[in-house]
């Protein structure tokens, strides 16, 4: 059974046409890893660790999801929820 957040993050990347609606830190380490518009900064790199081991066990989905939404604000990328 595939697990999910238990709110998504809906988001508008530059390169992407139309929203992005992340359910997962499998998803979000996609979209950080092939299609962010900075791949550089302190949270960057805290949710790409945070949800690449959330991916694999070793780390709280929720807790993930908080790192990926402050990938979000560092990036200044859209969050349309």
């Amino acid at each position: 059974m595939v697990e999910s957040w238990n709110k998504c993050v809906i988001i508008s990347l530059p390169e992407l046409d139309g929203a992005q609606i992340v359910w997962t830190p499998n998803k979000a380490t996609v979209l950080l890893g092939e299609n962010w518009p900075a791949a550089s900064g302190v949270a960057y790199f805290d949710a790409v660790d945070k949800c690449s081991d959330a991916m694999v066990g070793t780390y709280p989905w929720e807790q993930a999801r908080v790192a990926f939404i402050a990938a979000i604000a560092e990036a200044k990328v859209t969050r349309l929820r």
